[in-house]
Formats: C-alpha cells, sequence, structure tokens
C-alpha cells in the first residue's frame, strides 16, 4: 500500500468518528434547545434538526427511548419523529430527556469512597429521581402514545 492510500484511509476512519462524536453533540445541542422552549422549534433547533438530516448515525438508546423510537433508528428518524410531534409532545420529551439524563449522570456518580452520611444521601437522591422517571416515562407513554 502506497502512503496516499494509508493516509486516505486513516482520514476515512478518523473522518468517520469525528462525524459520530459532531451528532452526538448536536443530538444534546437540539435537545437542550428543545428544553428551553414550549415545544416549539426554535430556530436554533431547526438549524440543528438540519443538519441532523444529513446524518445516517444511530444515536444512543436514551435519545430513543425519550421519542419512542427503536434503538436502531438513526438521526434522520430522529429528525422525522420530531418533526412529526405537536408542540406538546415535544415540550414533554425534551422534559423527559433532562429527567432520564440527570438520572444517567447521577448512576454514573456512585459514591464509593464517600462516607456513611453522603451515602445515604445520594440513595434518597436516587430514590426521588427513581420516582420522577417513573412519573415522566408515564408521561411519556401517554403524550406520545
Amino acid at each position: 500500500m502506497d502512503l496516499a492510500r494509508i493516509l486516505k484511509q486513516l482520514y476515512s476512519l478518523y473522518g468517520l468518528k469525528l462525524k459520530q462524536k459532531r451528532s452526538k453533540s448536536l443530538l444534546l445541542a437540539l435537545l437542550n434547545s428543545l428544553a428551553d422552549f414550549d415545544g416549539a422549534l426554535s430556530e436554533d433547533a431547526i438549524e440543528l434538526l438540519d443538519e441532523l438530516k444529513t446524518r445516517s448515525h444511530i444515536f444512543p438508546p436514551l435519545y430513543a427511548d425519550v421519542f419512542a423510537l427503536p434503538h436502531s433508528a438513526t438521526c434522520v428518524d430522529l429528525v422525522d419523529r420530531i418533526t412529526s410531534l405537536s408542540q406538546e409532545q415535544v415540550a414533554t420529551a425534551s422534559y423527559a430527556f433532562q429527567i432520564f439524563r440527570y438520572y444517567e449522570q447521577i448512576l454514573r456518580a456512585n459514591p464509593v469512597d464517600s462516607s456513611p452520611q453522603q451515602k445515604v444521601a445520594y440513595e434518597s437522591q436516587v430514590e426521588r429521581v427513581r420516582v420522577s422517571v417513573a412519573r415522566t416515562k408515564a408521561a411519556l407513554d401517554e403524550s406520545l402514545g
């Protein structure tokens, strides 16, 4: 293999990784943008949707769960789903995303080397968030039916 071909393959692989990472950051920016509003698609959200429409990457399960899509769904599927929802459904889904994401983050912060009081406080917080997640899932299921 010549050097140009190797470099082209490396660029191709590296470029794909960058695009996938960019897709994840676009998804997060989109959901954060939607959370700032009442479900109406802002100009920023529309720009993000337009950019995501060009991506064929599969996105993380959390996003699929929030929008009631299969885990094999792509960014294009997500854009189609969001644009087909009512303002109320978009608002509910973006709220659910914020709750689910917080739950995901709190589970990662498991305080292994903490004092007994900190562990009790952590468990209490996790339980409150679990209740919130259950309520949010019910609201999401009702909204997206």
